[in-house]
């Protein structure tokens, strides 16, 4: 039974007219407190959603999370601001208990990487958590927009909509934590192939490819096309890199960088992207820039002069064509290739010498 009156009394607007919200809340088991308090957060219709992806109630502040952890309240705050969360105020309840336990992980790994590496993985799990938030965000406002007040104007409506999608979350973290873990194993498998030592130095292929011509493209695609365009693209380049041993590092728009811990295998990535039929069918070109030799891994990503020439390389290729540094081209004697430049790259001193070796394979 609804009592309106104490509905109203607590600060929820119009209750008799927003009956069956109400009642659809009250089977969920909502306190009043509860629903009061999402009505003064504009979300009292995302109620019965918003509670599946809390970590929990909210019951320790910074500081008596800090006492909690056995740590200073500026250091519980650095690592929330790491992971690119916020914090409304030192003395509000933020923090559940799940938040203050995986905290406790982060401390505990502190022990076995040092310091500076766990902070370094929080900064990499918060960058790679709010992409993922953004691409379930807009996966799920297109493809249910049943979810938004503005396109249903109905309460009721758009809080079972938003439900429905929000059972998801669960599974997600279930989803979320097995491909983590077939991630750690392929990433463990590759750095057995590249390492020389204990140091974070890797000896690989880095390789860049884009698009030719993608910024024409964006002025004569709609968002639609776009949107479809660059999925298509990081499917195709995911499939490609994975099915020839590589290791996609990340995407940036049409750009992808991608790793790899033999010269042929890099190489052969670059050829079946610039060869891909697909591409050809869609009026695509792809062009690559490669290079090979030791580079720093760290954070998920890669740094040293191999990385920055096989990026400039990308840009100043041709449609179609595959540049590569003098040392790729040195571990491929066999390859067909001729020679380009020397090039003047952006941020290089002096010109450089790049062979192509896509052309060389062509009548």
């Amino acid at each position: 039974m609804v009592d309106f009156d104490e509905l109203e009394a607590a600060g929820i607007a119009n209750p008799r007219e927003r009956a069956d919200l109400l009642k659809y809340l009250g089977e969920f088991g909502f306190t009043v407190e509860e629903m009061a308090e999402a009505e003064r957060r504009g979300r009292l219709f995302g109620l019965a959603g918003d509670v599946l992806s809390w970590s929990g109630r909210p019951i320790y502040t910074l500081q008596t999370a800090a006492e909690e952890l056995g740590i200073a309240a500026e250091d519980v705050a650095r690592a929330w601001t790491l992971l690119g969360l916020t914090i409304a105020g030192p003395d509000v309840p933020v923090l559940s208990q799940a938040d203050v336990d995986a905290l406790a992980t982060w401390l505990a790994l502190k022990t076995v990487v040092g310091e500076d590496g766990a902070l370094g993985l929080l900064r990499v799990l918060g960058a790679a958590m709010a992409r993922l938030a953004e691409a379930e965000a807009t996966l799920i406002r297109s493809g249910t927009p049943d979810i938004q007040m503005t396109h249903t104007h109905d309460e009721l409506a758009t809080a079972q909509a938003y439900r429905s999608v929000a059972e998801f979350v669960p599974r997600l973290g279930a989803l979320i934590d097995i491909v983590h873990r077939h991630h750690l194993i392929s990433a463990r498998t590759h750095f057995e192939g590249v390492l020389r030592d204990t140091s974070s130095a890797v000896v690989c292929g880095v390789g860049f490819a884009d698009l030719s011509g993608f910024t024409a493209l964006t002025q004569a695609l709609t968002p639609a096309e776009l949107s479809h365009l660059l999925n298509e693209f990081a499917g195709t380049v995911s499939d490609v890199v994975h099915a020839d041993g590589g290791r996609v590092v990340k995407f940036i728009g049409d750009e992808v960088m991608w790793v790899s811990s033999s010269p042929e295998r890099l190489m052969q990535a670059a050829v079946d992207l610039v060869e891909h039929p697909k591409a050809r069918e869609e009026g695509l070109q792809v062009r690559a820039g490669l290079a090979w030799g030791t580079v720093v891994a760290i954070n998920g990503d890669y740094f040293g002069n191999p990385v920055n020439l096989a990026a400039r390389l990308v840009a100043a290729a041709a449609p179609e064509q595959i540049l590569a540094t003098s040392e790729l081209r040195a571990v491929l004697p066999d390859r067909p290739a001729v020679a380009q430049g020397p090039l003047t790259l952006k941020g290089f001193d002096h010109p450089v010498t790049a062979f192509d070796l896509h052309a060389g394979t062509l009548d």
